[in-house]
């Protein structure tokens, strides 16, 4: 139930007047509210008890029973939302809000209507994931050795990177790997195979710009 407002009409002149009121100030940490003065000064107010900081709620906020950890919960994300209990015209009632945590997203939406990009991406967020196939690359190699590097689709390979190679008339999965302390300066590859439930090494390929290469999917 929405508290009993202390006008029957408001205008935006009077709503600069009634801010100056007490106001409720809540503390989540505590699930209590406290009456304060406004102050223009934006002061941190610090709940009483816990020394916590408190957020002001309005003047028309009617504060939950401490028990209600769910109401809390729902209060404490209406003020993160930035949903106050102030006056507004023309009935000066703050007005409608959210009986449950589990309404405030479809409030937030009528309060806040997403934009077109958020729409969008809302769409896409629905729409069913097609699994993402490696695609190979192209290997280009950029100076002479032993300092030569190499790149894969425009990202250099260095020590370590995980690739895949066209070996043996397959994909297998490699490690990029080097004989040098500098692991943007990479050699050769390792190729591994899985046993069981454990990976080997299997062979050695030198790193050249004839190999077929891509990067795994991710």
């Amino acid at each position: 139930m929405p508290r009993k407002p202390r006008t029957s009409n408001i205008s935006r002149s009077d709503y600069y007047d009634i801010t100056f009121y007490l106001q409720h100030y809540a503390c989540f940490h505590c699930r209590k509210a406290f009456k304060q003065s406004f102050d223009n000064q934006r002061t941190q107010r610090l709940c009483p008890q816990c020394r916590q900081p408190m957020t002001n709620m309005g003047t028309d906020f009617k504060a939950p029973a401490q028990k209600e950890v769910a109401q809390w919960r729902k209060v404490q994300s209406l003020a993160q939302a930035g949903i106050k209990f102030f006056p507004q015209w023309p009935d000066g009632r703050p007005g409608e809000r959210p009986d449950t945590l589990a309404e405030i997203p479809a409030f937030l939406k009528q309060v806040h209507p997403p934009s077109e990009g958020e729409q969008m991406l809302e769409r896409r967020s629905q729409e069913p994931q097609r699994p993402q196939t490696p695609r190979e690359g192209k290997l280009s190699l950029q100076g002479f050795a032993p300092h030569q590097t190499f790149r894969l689709s425009g990202k250099m390979l260095i020590t370590g990177d995980g690739v895949q190679v066209f070996h043996n008339e397959g994909w297998v999965n490699a490690e990029v790997s080097g004989h040098g302390n500098n692991p943007k300066q990479p050699s050769h590859l390792r190729t591994f195979k899985l046993v069981g439930n454990k990976l080997y090494y299997a062979e050695t390929v030198p790193l050249d710009g004839t190999l077929r290469l891509r990067w795994p999917a991710t």
